[in-house]
C-alpha cells in the first residue's frame, strides 16, 4: 500500500508541475500562411462535387462569389480558414452535409513588392508566402549584390525611407522580412578605374576595405613589365580638383579613383 501511495503522489507532483507549461504552445518555427487579399486570384474546388469548382478573384471589398452562398467575405483569411468558411456556408445552406473544400492561390496579386534600378529582372513581386526576405526578393530581380557595397533604398507604404548597404543585406547583418507594398530601388555600386601595366584595365566595383593591392588583383595582375614602386591614384577632392599622388600596396581605394600602374626599367 505504501508502494502504490507513493505512486500516486508522484504522479500528483508531476501533473501539479505540469500545468503551467500547458498554457505554452511550442510549435517548430515555419513560414505563416498566406493571407489573401484583393486581387488575388483562387481556384476552389468542392470534392467529388464538381459543379461547384470555381476560380474567382477577391474583389476590392475582400469578397468572393461562391455558388449559392453568394458574396462571402473572405480577406485577410489563410486558404485553409477560407476553405473551412465556404464548407460552414455549404453545411448551414442544406447544400451537403459533410462538404471538403479546397482553396488554392492561383495567382499572387494582394501583397507585392517592387524591385527596381540596378537588378537584371526588375518589376513586381509576390509575397505568396510568410517570412521571405529581402535577400530572397533581391536574389529573385538578379540583384549581383555580392559585388561592391551599392545602396539598397527601401520606400515604405506610409512614405518613410530606409537606406542599407547591399553587403550588409548579404551578411544577414540588416537583412529582414519584406513587407507588402515596399519600393526596393538597388543602387549601382561606387566604382574605381585602373589602367597601365594590369592585365584587365577597366573600371571594378568598390569592395569593403579595397586595397591598391587587392584592386591590382581584381584586375588579373600585373603585366610582366609592370611594377608595384610605379603606382599612381589620381583621387577627385571636394572641390572637384584632382590630385596625383604615389601609392602603395596597402593604400586604400575610394570611389572614383583612377590607380596607373607604371613600368619598370630594364
Amino acid at each position: 500500500m505504501k508502494f502504490l501511495n507513493s505512486i500516486f503522489a508522484a504522479i500528483a507532483i508531476v501533473c501539479v508541475a505540469g500545468q503551467p507549461a500547458l498554457s505554452v504552445d511550442v510549435v517548430p518555427t515555419v513560414p505563416s500562411e498566406y493571407r489573401v487579399g484583393p486581387g488575388d486570384i483562387l481556384k476552389v474546388t468542392v470534392y467529388r462535387a464538381p459543379d461547384y469548382d470555381s476560380v474567382v478573384q477577391v474583389a476590392e471589398d475582400g469578397t468572393i462569389p461562391f455558388s449559392v452562398i453568394g458574396n462571402v467575405k473572405i480577406s485577410g483569411m489563410t486558404p485553409s480558414r477560407v476553405a473551412a468558411l465556404l464548407e460552414q456556408g455549404l453545411r448551414d445552406g442544406g447544400i451537403f452535409k459533410s462538404p471538403v473544400v479546397n482553396v488554392l492561390v492561383q495567382e499572387y496579386h494582394s501583397k507585392t513588392v517592387s524591385v527596381l534600378g540596378n537588378v537584371s529582372k526588375p518589376g513586381e513581386y509576390s509575397l505568396e508566402r510568410g517570412g521571405l526576405r529581402l535577400s530572397d526578393l533581391l536574389a529573385r530581380a538578379g540583384a549581383t549584390l555580392g559585388e561592391g557595397t551599392g545602396n539598397v533604398s527601401i520606400t515604405r507604404p506610409d512614405g518613410a525611407t530606409e537606406n542599407l548597404v547591399a553587403s550588409d543585406i548579404v551578411s544577414g547583418k540588416h537583412d529582414r522580412v519584406a513587407v507588402a507594398g515596399e519600393t526596393i530601388l538597388i543602387g549601382v555600386p561606387p566604382v574605381f578605374y585602373i589602367s597601365g601595366e594590369v592585365q584587365r584595365s577597366g573600371s571594378y566595383p568598390i569592395e569593403p576595405g579595397l586595397t591598391v593591392g587587392r584592386a591590382i588583383a581584381l584586375a588579373g595582375g600585373l603585366t610582366p613589365r609592370g611594377s608595384r614602386n610605379k603606382i599612381k591614384i589620381t583621387r577627385r577632392k571636394s572641390n572637384q580638383d584632382e590630385a596625383s599622388v604615389k601609392a602603395k600596396s596597402s593604400d586604400p581605394i575610394v570611389a572614383k579613383d583612377l590607380v596607373v600602374v607604371g613600368s619598370r626599367i630594364f
